[in-house]
């Protein structure tokens, strides 16, 4: 006779969702635990290793804080299947958590605009692995600027794209990077190799009307899976000219680093001196994007 599933008896027993459970949680948060649920629920979910990188010295002290943070519940946790081995820790933002955040602002989590069945949506969602990809492309460039002072990121989601930019494009993300005296902005396409190559380029033309219609430009930036799509994307494009600027490199190259290069060019440019393909103006995003209220719901 087949035994039923027990508990893990090393799972930990965390408080229910209650007055008591939240007031003993904000006693025992600090300010970078704050910071940490925000980053969290902005981005949808980051890893272990992502939250280390933007916000402690090592991948050991991520992990035992986290901990803390999921205990306490802070932040929920999650591990997705995969075929080998064991996926990293996914953390996203729990009840708790919210009611914290958004009292902040003087609301209840609700009315901030948290639910938690659209919080926990994504760890069943088939895009999943492409969310992970995008945050990991923002969170090289930001744990880059952690590390220097000449270094600096403007950070924007997809949604806070959506928001503003409507229906004209759907960037995965956008933003603007400054090193030393070059800067760039740019909006980032995260290629998982799905798509046909027809549909990246149509894309370009939606980035040229964005520019006619509002003025707001930037390199376009196609971050591709495997040199082969890198290849036949140059291939493809490089029969006519493209509308916009646009750049290619791969997953496993450093965004930050000189492995961009342009459509119809064979030189390698680093993110920063991508800004030399596009005309100059004085503020490519709104200029609202420069102090963003990080605690605001999405």
């Amino acid at each position: 006779m087949r035994v039923p599933n027990r508990p893990d008896q090393r799972d930990v027993v965390r408080p229910r969702t209650t007055a008591e459970a939240v007031h003993r949680l904000v006693s025992r948060l600090t300010p970078r635990d704050r910071r940490i649920m925000r980053t969290v629920y902005r981005h949808r979910t980051l890893t272990t290793d992502q939250i280390a990188k933007l916000e402690f010295g090592s991948y050991a002290s991520a992990k035992n804080r986290l901990l803390v943070l999921y205990r306490l519940r802070a932040l929920e946790r999650f591990r997705p299947w995969i075929p080998a081995g064991s996926a990293p820790w996914h953390y996203i933002l729990d009840t708790p958590g919210a009611e914290i955040l958004a009292a902040e602002h003087g609301r209840t989590a609700r009315e901030w605009g948290y639910r938690r069945d659209q919080v926990l949506s994504v760890a069943y969602r088939s895009s999943l692995t492409h969310t992970i990809g995008t945050n990991a492309f923002f969170v090289d460039l930001q744990s880059h600027s952690r590390a220097r002072h000449d270094v600096r990121l403007i950070w924007r989601t997809s949604a806070e794209c959506m928001a503003q930019f409507d229906d004209v494009v759907r960037p995965d993300g956008a933003g603007q990077w400054e090193h030393r005296n070059e800067q760039v902005a740019f909006f980032l396409e995260y290629d998982t190799g799905t798509e046909p190559l027809r549909r990246l380029a149509d894309k370009l033309d939606r980035y040229h009307e964005l520019s006619r219609l509002t003025g707001h430009r930037g390199v376009v930036l196609f971050y591709l899976p495997s040199p082969t799509r890198q290849d036949n994307l140059h291939r493809y494009l490089g029969k006519h000219a493209p509308p916009v600027p646009a750049a290619t490199a791969v997953h496993a190259a450093h965004p930050a680093e000189q492995v961009w290069t342009p459509i119809g060019s064979s030189r390698h440019y680093t993110l920063a001196g991508l800004g030399a393909l596009t005309e100059p103006v004085e503020q490519p995003f709104l200029p609202e994007w420069d102090d963003p209220e990080e605690g605001a719901g999405g």
